[in-house]
């Protein structure tokens, strides 16, 4: 049997595609990889484990640069899973051993891959399995979703939402995606965060939209006004709930359950799955709202070299980043907004 051999290029190779489309996730594909070179401006680099110069493997890795702490390089930022797609061990530890080699050559000192578990980790890396995923099984289909859900709030809200008279659209221009834009400004604000720049909804995303793997859903009041929207990230066997913002003024409206219920609906027509998306256990108000949806956790292991560190290790109820959500909550909109261009860092 001819070696196994892992091959770094800048670009995905001609058949990267195919194989992440058998194996992998959206966070997987070509063009989110090229979303985040071009808006993040990262440094994005593909290794293929071949044989025999067939593809068995692939692994891509961004380099995130330091803003307080050190350079990193992560599989991937803003992907809560995107680490090796291997068909065993042996190629994951290839394709992860390959990564920190080169780390180590440019002197960067600390490689993250983010991965939904499978294999042990590669030899130097460290494991840490804080958070998990939630998933909506689509078995039984419409009707059997809908019967998984909590009936005394989730089907309630979804209910209330649709009696309400909201007006849902699935946006399909850059303004539509301006306007999500806008939303999660806000709403990252309130809850402290700075929101990723407006160029990723209106360019990355409506390009991404173009391709098939993206949507973006819209709720307005009976006035016209934005009161919710979402996106929604389109794998090739589950739909991943990508970012949720609303306008605080119409949150009795229920306006998120109602699109979430139309993405849903839209996902099981597609035949796939649907992924509420990373959270943390002492999140305890956004973990219970995914399992009223129905999620099934499915946790998520990350391998840290030369140990576990940074932004994904840290507890989001306290210490550092509570005290800095706290902070920047209080900033001006305006200034807030202008933390767009720190969001880079925080992959």
């Amino acid at each position: 049997m001819p070696p196994l051999a892992v091959v770094r290029t800048a670009e995905p190779p001609p058949d990267w595609e195919a194989y992440a489309r058998e194996h992998g996730t959206f966070y997987h594909l070509p063009r989110w990889l090229e979303c985040l070179r071009e808006i993040y401006r990262l440094r994005v680099e593909c290794y293929s484990a071949r044989v025999g110069g067939r593809l068995d493997g692939l692994l891509s890795v961004a380099e995130v640069p330091a803003l307080l702490g050190p350079r990193r390089m992560v599989s991937l930022p803003f992907s809560y899973a995107a680490g090796p797609l291997a068909p065993d061990t042996a190629t994951a530890d290839a394709l992860a051993t390959a990564s920190r080699e080169v780390a180590e050559d440019r002197g960067i000192r600390r490689v993250e891959l983010k991965s939904r578990g499978g294999f042990p980790p590669a030899p130097g890396f460290h494991r840490t399995s804080h958070y998990s995923t939630y998933e909506i099984s689509i078995e039984g289909g419409e009707a059997g979703v809908w019967s998984r859900l909590h009936p005394g709030s989730t089907q309630r809200s979804i209910r209330k939402g649709q009696k309400a008279g909201l007006d849902i659209r699935r946006g399909d221009g850059r303004n539509d995606w301006l306007i999500m834009a806008q939303l999660e400004e806000r709403t990252a604000h309130s809850h402290g965060l700075p929101s990723p720049p407006r160029r990723f909804f209106t360019d990355g995303a409506r390009r991404l939209q173009e391709a098939g793997l993206a949507s973006v859903y819209l709720a307005f009041t009976s006035s016209g006004a934005p009161a919710a929207g979402i996106t929604v990230w389109k794998g090739p066997r589950s739909w991943i709930y990508g970012f949720g913002a609303s306008d605080p003024a119409y949150l009795e409206h229920r306006p998120n359950h109602v699109l979430i219920w139309s993405a849903i609906q839209d996902a099981i027509a597609a035949g796939c799955g649907f992924d509420l998306g990373r959270v943390a256990p002492e999140q305890d108000g956004l973990l219970e709202f995914k399992r009223r949806w129905g999620g099934q956790a499915l946790p998520l292991a990350y391998d840290y070299w030369p140990e576990p560190g940074g932004l994904n290790v840290a507890a989001r109820d306290r210490g550092v980043m509570a005290t800095a959500a706290s902070v920047w909550s209080r900033l001006p909109a305006s200034v807030a907004r202008l933390g767009a261009g720190l969001y880079r860092y925080l992959g």
